[in-house]
């Protein structure tokens, strides 16, 4: 009987994460007014995957990838329309007969999975239906070549990959988040439905549907198909899938210590709140990865860290380690490194290895803080993590040690931890360090000068009430876009003001012109009472930012931000020249290929 819930209670990461760290098999369907989503897992590892939108069609990703050019693609098309009963889906046609690589094709449909997901996690209205054990693999899989019949991709670093990309579209606009408002609860009208004719009357937004395995169907030629009819629907229950967790895994704790467990786990498997009671989002920029062969405490951290919003991936081994520390600095992701307590007469796990993995760790990766977990009774441990740099050392309950009270001890180290990780990622400087991370990651996807400028100013208004983008002319400066200053600040970016500021011989924008240095503090600069403050409004304080963007040695923009009604603040003014620095050579990129995009064109469109 399949499970299912709303993705107001659960969201798809969630759910996800859940399916993998179970190594669950079964086929995850997932309804949005969106659209229609399909993931399928095998033993927790992500096979394949379906979705209702146009832009998630192998030949686009494979056109937007520059794999294949139009030309391919249209022989492809061409090949197929011809077959008649005999065609075979785009991916395999390529394969076969326009020079498309394995390895690539492969790639493609990597991408095409994270790209499903990517869709799947802004829909925060809908539902989700899990048929565990139930693999609803296309037939069009068999037309594949056999190295592609065997598509098992890691479900955490495509997450992990998955929820960057999320976070870079978000961060650029082309993703809104917005909620969907529901008429009803959509579980009343999927428990109705009996046969698939009644389907038709559902009122829904008209959505395509392909159940081709990763859109393998021709791109043009899509068949309207019926979606899933549940038959009996049994509603999702965290407690219950705690419940199992611990059933399987605890063996020797009575029930009446299993139920608290369980009472608690349940009781963190709501969504985090807010301060002031909203619900939060995930942060994409930072993320728990957590080394240990205990399964308990893998689900259990994993319950914690996502009560806190804070990604968190399991392994217990070794080269996956190694992987997803990689994936996550690749990606921008602060990691911190949980180390679980030795286990003797485990391969891996001993004390000697557990020294020797971390030592390894630390060394390649000095940037990352290491949290420690060990026995209570264990103090030389204890005391050597700590000399070796372990951040901290949190002393861990061993049903061996404390029988009687195991539950109660294990609860109480739960609680401690969530309150811990939750001060680590709530550092100042490392959400600072986090927004950088996350800014200089949405700059990769930028090709356009006005676009990079743009997120210039939106980075600067992270840490001030108002910012203002200044465009350097010959003698003067042209006001352009604002955050703060012509409406709330969280309303973001408002249009161009356009007024122009002559630049005075001795300005501090003359000396910002000149020397391309950035200037924070007071001036007695007339250039802001005479010329800038009558079109912006002065701000209470006087401390104000003017941060230059430079590209190919000339300044080009100069970002002004003031605190506004706030008291001025101090601010990490290497994050803003780093970033600011970065942009620049962005700028230099997006210009050059404007150039080369020109110079390209025939004369006649010239």
């Amino acid at each position: 009987m399949p499970l299912t819930g709303e993705l107001e209670h659960l969201p798809i990461v969630d759910v996800i994460q859940l399916i993998h760290s179970t190594r669950k098999s079964g086929t995850l369907n997932v309804y949005s007014r969106k659209g229609e989503g399909q993931l399928v897992f095998n033993k927790g590892y992500i096979v394949s995957a379906t979705h209702s939108s146009e832009k998630l069609k192998i030949g686009k990703i494979l056109l937007e990838s520059h794999i294949i050019g139009q030309a391919d693609l249209n022989k492809a098309l061409d090949i197929q329309e011809l077959s008649g009963d005999d065609r075979k889906p785009l991916i395999a046609t390529l394969l076969e007969h326009c020079g498309l690589s394995k390895d690539a094709a492969f790639k493609a449909l990597e991408t095409l999975i994270e790209m499903t997901v990517v869709e799947m996690i802004c829909w925060t209205r809908g539902i989700f239906t899990l048929d565990i054990d139930e693999i609803n693999v296309s037939d069009d899989y068999r037309y594949l070549p056999k190295q592609l019949q065997t598509v098992t991709l890691d479900t955490q670093m495509v997450l992990m990959d998955a929820l960057r990309i999320f976070d870079e579209k978000v961060h650029s606009g082309e993703i809104k988040l917005s909620d969907e408002p529901l008429e009803e609860n959509p579980l009343t009208k999927l428990e109705n439905i009996r046969e698939p004719e009644q389907l038709e009357d559902i009122e829904t937004e008209e959505i395509l549907v392909s159940e081709d395995l990763l859109g393998l169907a021709d791109l043009d030629k899509l068949e309207r198909k019926k979606p899933y009819v549940f038959k009996g629907l049994e509603a999702f229950d965290p407690a219950e899938i705690h419940r199992q967790v611990i059933d399987k895994i605890l063996t020797d704790i009575p029930d009446e210590g299993k139920e608290k467990l369980v009472s608690f786990l349940s009781s963190i498997s709501t969504n985090y709140h807010l301060d002031d009671g909203s619900v939060a989002s995930a942060t994409k920029s930072q993320a728990v990865i957590f080394y240990t062969c205990d399964e308990f405490l893998q689900h259990a951290i994993m319950t914690v860290c996502k009560k806190e919003g804070i990604l968190v991936f399991v392994t217990a081994d070794r080269h996956e380690l190694d992987n997803l520390i990689d994936r996550a600095l690749f990606k921008y992701l602060e990691p911190i490194l949980v180390f679980g307590s030795p286990v003797a007469d485990t391969e891996g796990f001993s004390k000697a290895e557990i020294i020797d993995v971390r030592s390894l760790k630390m060394a390649q990766y000095p940037q990352i803080s290491i949290i420690q977990l060990a026995s209570p009774l264990d103090f030389t441990f204890s005391l050597q993590s700590l000399n070796d740099g372990a951040r901290a050392v949190f002393p861990m309950p061993y049903f061996s040690e404390r029988e009687e009270t195991f539950s109660e001890d294990m609860i109480n180290f739960l609680n401690t931890f969530q309150v811990y990780i939750r001060g680590c990622f709530n550092e100042e400087r490392r959400q600072q360090f986090a927004k950088l991370r996350n800014s200089l990651s949405g700059l990769r996807l930028l090709r356009k000068a006005p676009d990079i400028s743009l997120l210039a100013l939106q980075f600067v208004s992270e840490l001030f009430e108002r910012s203002l983008t200044l465009i350097v002319d010959k003698s003067s400066m042209i006001a352009e876009r604002s955050v703060g200053i012509m409406s709330d600040k969280d309303n973001g970016p408002a249009a161009p003001m356009k007024f122009r500021i002559p630049i005075r011989k001795d300005s501090v924008f003359n000396d910002i012109i000149k020397s391309g240095d950035s200037f924070f503090g007071k001036s007695e600069d007339s250039t802001f009472d005479d010329l800038i403050y009558p079109e912006i409004g002065a701000p209470t304080d006087a401390t104000f930012l003017l941060l230059p963007l430079k590209s190919n040695d000339r300044v080009i923009t100069i970002t002004y931000a003031d605190f506004g009604d706030r008291p001025a603040s101090q601010v990490s003014l290497d994050f803003l020249e780093f970033f600011v620095g970065q942009a620049g050579i962005a700028m230099e990129n997006a210009l050059f290929r404007k150039q080369l995009d020109s110079s390209n064109q025939p004369e006649v469109m010239r």
